[in-house]
């Protein structure tokens, strides 16, 4: 098997992020040469030859003497370890998985691997998963298309915030709020143009007789903390939405049994407190916030003071409903754009959840694709992105704009397509028609295996 190229040596119990500038592990010539492994208290500078298809044989361990500013590779006493990133020609990258014996290495599976890169397309980017057999979803990508961020599960296993750097080709996961014990489940909802991202992550586990805990979050894009945001008295609270001037929305418990849900709006680039819009701003107890616009507009859904369920437009202190289509009694608000319009799904009078864009003039349902309907975002144009079912009862991703609605996967060229089993969902777009979402990916085709990863959609 040649080898035109090997660019990094990862390593299982791995201490490193990464390499100081020239100390990266290289491959030249046959050989490759990892400076700073640890191993057995003691350092090297380890260099192995490949010799058959699948054998890595050990040149040469030189100790070193004096400890680097650089992070090292800590290999474990078993020297067991992973190589990735083999490129053989072509866009495939492979992996070996390398175990020792007597001071042959030999790679036991050779394989190829998506995790920690992006498979570009001729216009749909796989943008690519945290570790070996994860998957991905990206959630929010910021008005001006260069900010994508969602989540992706790490090599702990645990779900992490995630920022998805297109331009530079890699997928970058954030810490959680949570302690070690926690069940790391967190999620990047919303991003703006300077690339602060909010969500919401598990603080506390679910426990026998206890559910699991969230809190709101936002991350400033300086590092990769996580800010917790707090509550409004109760335990749990989520946000879903961030403008460009900072400002966060989206819904946390008010009471100390965690009995309501109250709207919230958080100024992350001011006062950083969670002020609440009230859970009777459409006359009943509870109130979701989920998008805001760059004029401080809120949209989410209320209860009325008859049980409905309700969009909202919330401006000057004060909401207004939207209602909903056939005067159903159920809607939602969950994106607004800079005009003011609100995207959203509503129940009909034929029991069925439609799309809809509700501005000055009314709600307005959107044209279907056989099924159920739901409007996930709307950019400054009003072209709306969502989910839905087609005739057959398939869930797929839409795309609404000049007054059609289209299914998402019949807009790719055939290349794509063959990579790509189907789209599911599309959950944002920006105001020059940059789309994500999540859709199942082919991993081994010839055996039916596909996994969830987020995609990005530019034509």
């Amino acid at each position: 098997m040649k080898k035109s190229g090997l660019m990094i040596a990862s390593l299982a119990l791995f201490s490193s992020a990464g390499y100081a500038a020239g100390h990266q592990a290289s491959y030249a010539a046959g050989v490759l040469s990892m400076p700073h492994v640890m191993y057995m208290k003691a350092m090297y500078d380890v260099k192995m030859s490949f010799h058959a298809p699948d054998e890595l044989r050990l040149m040469s361990a030189t100790p070193l003497t004096t400890m680097p500013d650089n992070p090292m590779v800590k290999v474990s006493d078993k020297l067991k370890f992973k190589l990735t990133d083999i490129h053989l020609g072509g866009n495939v990258v492979y992996r070996a998985d390398v175990s020792n014996k007597d001071g042959k290495f030999t790679a036991k599976k050779v394989m190829p691997i998506d995790y920690g890169i992006m498979m570009k397309g001729a216009n749909i980017t796989n943008l690519g998963i945290l570790a070996d057999g994860s998957f991905s979803y990206a959630y929010s990508v910021s008005n001006d298309g260069k900010e994508i961020v969602g989540r992706s599960r790490d090599d702990l296993k645990k779900t992490r915030p995630a920022r998805f750097h297109f331009m530079h080709g890699h997928i970058q996961g954030l810490k959680g709020l949570g302690n070690s014990k926690a069940e790391a489940r967190a999620e990047a909802r919303g991003v703006n143009n300077t690339g602060v991202m909010a969500g919401f992550d598990t603080v506390s586990k679910k426990e026998k007789g206890k559910p699991r805990i969230y809190n709101a979050f936002y991350n400033d894009n300086t590092n990769t903390d996580l800010v917790n945001l707090g509550t409004l008295g109760g335990l749990n609270s989520r946000a879903y939405g961030i403008n460009n001037n900072g400002m966060i929305v989206g819904w946390s418990a008010s009471q100390a049994d965690d009995s309501d849900h109250v709207a919230f709006t958080y100024d992350s680039a001011g006062a950083k407190s969670m002020t609440s819009l009230g859970g009777n701003i459409l006359g009943g107890s509870r109130s979701f916030a989920f998008d805001v616009n760059d004029s401080n507009q809120v949209t989410g859904v209320a209860t009325t003071a008859d049980g409905s369920a309700l969009a909202f437009l919330y401006q000057n202190g004060a909401a207004t409903s939207l209602g909903s289509i056939d005067n159903s009694g159920y809607s939602e608000g969950r994106a607004i754009n800079a005009n003011g319009q609100v995207t959203g799904w509503s129940l009909t009078a034929s029991g069925n959840y439609a799309a809809f864009i509700a501005d000055a003039s009314g709600m307005q349902a959107l044209p279907g694709l056989g099924g159920d309907t739901k409007g996930y975002d709307i950019n400054v144009h009003g072209s709306v992105v969502g989910s839905g079912k087609d005739a057959d009862g398939k869930s797929v991703a839409f795309l609404y704009k000049d007054g059609s609605t289209v299914n998402l996967y019949d807009l790719l060229p055939a290349g794509d397509k063959a990579n790509w089993k189907e789209l599911r969902e599309a959950f944002s777009i920006s105001d020059d028609g940059v789309i994500v979402g999540r859709g199942r990916y082919w991993t081994d085709k010839a055996k039916g295996k596909n996994s969830s990863r987020a995609f990005r959609i530019k034509f």
